[in-house]
């Protein structure tokens, strides 16, 4: 089950709150920012949003790589 939940803790909650995050990635779907002097320094997500974060990268990256490295050489035709 997903949610578009975001958590918040701080990075010292966090230490003592792990496994019961871990838990809440895995099986509730709920993503959880970490915070350092009150500034967001990561966020811990469920494997399938992160799965679908580095296709969606992959994808736009490699259309966009693809572009420049035939813009780049100058033994392409075209």
């Amino acid at each position: 089950m997903e949610t578009d939940q975001l958590n918040s803790v701080t990075a010292q909650e966090m230490r003592g709150q792990l496994s019961d995050l871990l838990n809440r990635a895995a099986y509730a779907g709920e993503s959880t920012l970490v915070t350092r002097q009150g500034k967001a320094v990561a966020v811990l997500v469920p494997v399938d949003d992160w799965e679908r974060y580095l296709k969606l990268k992959n994808s736009t990256g490699q259309a966009s790589s693809q572009g420049l490295a035939a813009a780049s050489d100058p033994t392409a035709q075209g």
